[in-house]
């Protein structure tokens, strides 16, 4: 699974001179992450997820091309069938439980700030949620995000695709389910993959200082090196559609 056989190249399928198949430096095709057969894709896509290994360090796992993830699922799926669980996950999206510290919340809100104009007036922040799940909400009294933002996305997202889809779940599994409406929004192409980035720092109180809006130089390095990963995956994606 490492990236060192890089580096990757496109081979034209013999099946469509429209497809292709990424090949290592020695000419091997390559391998899903189940060690399956990789399948011919158009050969835009191909070229993306080429470019995207070829960047990755030497050593890398080919797993963290977020193009690589996405497709590589898609050749071991025969009749992906995925799905979201917008009602319910949103109730822990910490874009609308901001902190109790009022420095922290202003940065948090700032962050947010194109969710707050995608949902307007709709728009509200709750007391914190430590719950497990939906049940032990209702046992607790815990406020619900309102039918409003639920039904919001919940028609934002019916167009979905199954590509969509997966990259929600992918997305999740980094990001964590407290960053559900800003993967969403940046999935629709609405935010920019740094503003997902950014966001996902004060969102989840991972910046090293929550009351500095100035990022660290290791913070800035890991949102330029991310955010490309995210863009190649984006443009996957829009190839996709």
């Amino acid at each position: 699974m490492k990236s060192s056989h890089g580096p990757f190249s496109l081979k034209v399928s013999t099946h469509r001179s429209d497809h292709a198949v990424v090949v290592n430096a020695q000419g091997a095709p390559l391998k899903t992450h189940l060690q399956g057969e990789f399948k011919h894709w158009p050969t835009a896509i191909a070229q993306v997820l080429s470019d995207d290994l070829n960047a990755l360090p030497p050593q890398a796992d080919l797993r963290e091309s977020l193009v690589y993830c996405l497709l590589s699922t898609f050749c071991e799926e025969e009749d992906p069938q995925f799905a979201l669980f917008v009602e319910d996950d949103l109730q822990w999206d910490a874009a609308y439980r901001l902190s109790d510290d009022d420095e922290i919340a202003a940065l948090q809100y700032e962050s947010i700030a194109a969710l707050v104009r995608f949902l307007k007036d709709d728009w509200v922040t709750l007391s914190e949620n430590t719950c497990q799940n939906i049940e032990e909400m209702r046992e607790k009294e815990i406020d619900f995000v309102p039918g409003e933002i639920v039904n919001r996305f919940m028609a934002f997202t019916q167009e979905y695709n199954q590509y969509q889809k997966y990259t929600v779940e992918l997305l999740q599994s980094i990001f964590g389910g407290i960053h559900l409406s800003m993967i969403l929004l940046w999935v629709s192409r609405k935010i920019s993959s740094e503003d997902l980035m950014k966001s996902s720092l004060f969102l989840s109180c991972s910046k090293e200082d929550l009351e500095s809006r100035k990022f660290s130089k290791s913070e800035r390095q890991d949102i330029e090196s991310f955010s490309v990963k995210l863009d190649a995956l984006k443009q996957a994606l829009y190839l996709l559609k």
